[in-house]
Formats: structure tokens, C-alpha cells, sequence
């Protein structure tokens, strides 16, 4: 049985996402596909554009089969953690093949990169590199111009989580031809999210991008613009040692937030005096992320993230999705959660704060709707809307 998984965000799910499941089904010509999905914050340190219960009912319109929670604990990571987590619920739930998008496209190439992470000279080089200040992707492309782009940096790190965590499961690259980072739209059907979400804040039409019209009118898109309030009032009225005992606060880094937030009325100007060369924009917002979440260095080091995802989480599936797991069951080796419990491990129990914290955004009572969801939501079931794909690229 060859079952697909892949890795995802979906933030928001656009034409290139369905241009990249359709070549992946073809690359595989699975029986099942499974994504793992971020929840209400991303591997950048950003809250999703949406709520994580939409973006699997378009997942799943999309034709994916079943769809579970990236717990926050990985989600909000570097590179690797993110890959660890990610690749040990595929692991978990039997996956055979993943498929993922790279600058590279080489699946070989990228293999050896993931291997030469692990090679001492490259190790002394990259230390080199941090010894001048500059932060670990620049020092890892200074050691080697090969280590550059965002989905190279994961897809390498997907190869070597498969590796550290013993998983049987074959990698296989797209070459992505559009920049992960691009600002603005350069094709007439397929951009980036970075640029998508530009088009959304700007409240430019983006709609020949994604393949179908969000017509909920409860939603607002997110990002740190809106959740700024928030982050400052925390950042303001709690101690610098309690600042400091957050996940991946360095010492210093607290007294920068604070005295930005005095300072700074809005998330861009605060963004930019706090981050510097070595304490890149990305890692600020997952420190930022990290404050507003209550995401601490005492659950890290508890939580032995190094060791992969102790649960699985289902967010949604379809009737295939169904079927797969009841006759896997038996074999999956972690507690399996359709919805929430109490008694669960502590890493789920905190998708309550994280979710607490993405909805106070929101228009009271959709907020508390949301806040409501995490504890009462049974998975999404898929519904027949089919997505088209007549604009994308053959």
C-alpha cells in the first residue's frame, strides 16, 4: 500500500499547493494521502492567515484524504524541530512515500546536503560563522552557497529527521519554481502565500490565486498587525525574569522586547528595532509567538521534542481517510485524538492557549466560537466541493 504524506501550512492554501499535490499523486500514485498541517501559528512565527478548522475543510476539498495537527510545540520551530515533529506523525500513521518542494529539485543533491550538515569541517565553518554574528541560515549558506532557500533548508531537514527517527519512508522533490519569499505576484495563477498574504493586508484582490472564494463573512485574515495589542500589553505588564523564561529567549533579548514595546506603536516598527543580524525577523516572531502562547523553556526541555510528536491529532478526513485509519489503528503506536481530552499529554493540552491567544483577534463571539472549537471540535468531514485546477500550468 503506498501511502503519501506530505507537509503543509496552507497559509493560505493556493494554485501552486494544488499544483504541487496533483505532481506529487502523480510522482506516488498513492492509495491515501495524509498532510500534516500547522495550527494557528506557522514555522515562520506567524499567526495563520485562518483558522486552522477552514484551511483542512479546503484540504480536504482539495482531494486530500486525511489531515492532522503539527502540534504548536513543533510547528513554531527552527528548521529541524519542525521537520522532527512533522515526519514522526507521518512515521506514526505508516507513511511510504513524501513529497516536497525544493529550490533544488534533486532529491540526490539534497540528500548529500543533509548529510554534509553532520560533517565536522562543515560544523567548524558554520561556527565560524556564528562567531561573527551572523545568524545559523547565513553561517549554513556561508559554509556552502548550496544551503540556500527556505525549502531546501526544510527539505534537508526532512531527510535527515527520517534518518535520526529510523522512519521507512522514501523522499521525493519538486522543484519549485516560484520563490517561497516572493513579495508580489510575478505569474498570472500562481505566486507565493508571502504574496497572497501581501495582496490580502493590502486588500488587493487575490482571488486568481487561490482556488476558491473564502466567503465566510466572520473572516478576518490574521497577522501580527492585528495580534500587536496583544503581544505589547503582555510584553509590558509581565517581569523581565518571567519574559525570560520563555522558549528561546536569550539573555538580553527580553530587555530589547520590553523597552520596543514601549517605544513602538505599531508590529513593523517594533519588529524592526528588535530584530538584528544574528536575531533574524523570523526567530523574533517565533519569540514573539512564543510570549503570547505561554510557550515556555521548562516545556521544552519536558516535552522532548527531539523524540518526535507523542499524540496524533485528527483535524479532518474523508470517507477514504475513515477507513484508513480504523484498519490502522491497531498499528499506530501513539494515542490517536479525534477530539480534545483533559487527560491528554500536556503538548495538546496546550493548543488551548495557542488557540486562545490566535482568536483574540476576532469579533467576540466568533472568537469565543473559536476558543469553543478546540475542546468540543469532532474532525472536519469532507464535503463534495470539488476544487478546479483549470488555470494551473500543465
Amino acid at each position: 500500500m503506498k501511502i503519501l504524506g506530505l507537509i503543509v501550512e496552507y497559509n493560505p492554501l493556493h494554485n501552486g499547493h494544488i499544483h504541487h499535490l496533483k505532481q506529487s499523486k502523480k510522482l506516488v500514485e498513492p492509495d491515501i494521502t495524509i498532510a500534516v498541517m500547522s495550527g494557528h501559528f506557522t514555522q515562520r512565527g506567524e499567526p495563520a492567515c485562518t483558522t486552522k478548522w477552514l484551511r483542512t475543510s479546503l484540504a480536504l476539498a482539495s482531494d486530500i484524504d486525511l489531515i492532522i495537527e503539527l502540534p504548536y510545540a513543533y510547528s513554531n520551530q527552527s528548521a529541524d524541530l519542525f521537520a522532527t515533529g512533522a515526519i514522526s506523525i507521518l512515521n506514526h500513521l505508516g507513511a511510504t512515500h513524501i513529497v516536497f518542494g525544493s529550490e533544488s529539485g534533486d532529491i540526490k543533491e539534497l540528500t548529500n546536503l543533509a548529510h554534509l550538515l553532520d560533517d565536522p569541517e562543515f560544523q567548524g565553518s558554520v561556527k565560524k560563522g556564528l562567531a561573527r554574528g551572523i545568524s545559523l541560515p547565513a553561517a549554513h549558506a556561508l559554509a556552502n552557497p548550496a544551503l540556500t532557500g527556505s525549502n531546501n533548508t526544510l527539505a534537508i531537514q526532512y531527510i535527515r529527521a527520517i534518518k535520526k527517527l529510523g522512519a521507512i519512508i522514501i523522499p521525493l522533490t519538486i522543484c519549485r519554481n516560484i520563490d517561497y519569499n516572493e513579495q508580489q505576484p510575478t505569474h498570472a495563477t500562481i505566486t507565493s502565500a508571502t504574496s497572497i498574504r501581501n495582496l490580502i493586508n493590502a486588500d488587493l484582490d487575490y482571488q486568481s490565486y487561490v482556488p476558491q472564494k473564502l466567503t465566510d463573512p466572520y473572516i478576518k485574515f490574521q497577522n501580527w498587525n492585528n495580534h500587536y495589542k496583544f503581544l505589547r500589553h503582555k510584553l509590558l505588564t509581565i517581569s523581565s525574569g518571567e519574559l525570560f523564561a520563555i522558549h528561546d529567549m536569550i539573555e538580553g533579548i527580553e530587555n530589547r522586547l520590553i523597552s520596543s514595546a514601549r517605544l513602538c506603536s505599531n508590529w513593523e516598527d517594533f519588529l524592526a528595532r528588535v530584530a538584528t543580524k544574528r536575531y533574524t525577523k523570523t526567530r523574533i516572531q517565533r519569540i514573539c509567538a512564543n510570549v503570547l502562547t505561554g510557550f515556555t523553556k521548562s516545556d521544552m526541555k519536558n516535552w522532548n521534542l527531539h523524540d518526535g510528536a507523542p499524540y496524533v491529532r485528527i483535524l479532518g478526513f474523508n470517507e477514504k481517510g475513515s477507513t484508513y485509519l480504523r484498519q490502522a489503528k491497531g498499528s499506530i503506536r501513539v494515542p490517536i485524538y479525534s477530539i480534545f481530552a483533559q487527560n491528554a499529554h500536556p503538548m495538546l493540552k496546550h493548543e488551548q492557549k495557542v488557540t486562545s491567544a490566535y482568536a483574540s483577534v476576532y469579533y467576540a463571539e466568533y472568537a469565543t466560537k473559536i476558543i469553543q472549537q478546540e475542546y468540543q471540535n469532532k474532525p472536519v468531514i469532507a464535503n463534495p466541493i470539488i476544487v478546479s485546477d483549470s488555470t494551473l500550468p500543465r
